[in-house]
């Protein structure tokens, strides 16, 4: 393995550490509904992100073609839905790793 296909296996790997770091968080999130007042909408939507992420994030690491796409609209509707500077924030650095040419020629784009 030449050092640029090492390069674009950390960048993913690093995005799919990211990507499970928020799952953690959602499931977390869902944990404490038994100790403080979450509302039901909220669990159910934080639940199904967090299932979409871990799927996405998945597809990624086996280099699945619709895991590239399919995360942008993952991190929109986390960034829309949740909210937050923050999360806004890291989803931007993840679309910047995504976008890098040697990372969208690992899912067969140009």
């Amino acid at each position: 393995m030449d050092a640029d296909a090492q390069t674009t296996d950390r960048l993913v790997r690093l995005v799919v550490i990211v990507l499970f770091l928020k799952v953690a968080g959602f499931v977390l999130l869902a944990g404490s509904a038994a100790f403080r007042p979450v509302s039901g909408r909220g669990l159910v939507v934080g639940l199904v992100l967090a299932a979409a992420m871990a799927a996405v994030a998945v597809g990624l690491l086996r280099s699945r073609p619709w895991a590239w796409p399919l995360t942008f609209g993952v991190l929109i509707a986390d960034a829309v839905i949740i909210g937050g500077l923050l999360r806004l924030l890291i989803d931007v650095g993840i679309a910047l790793i995504l976008f890098q040419p040697r990372v969208r020629a690992r899912f067969g784009l140009r």
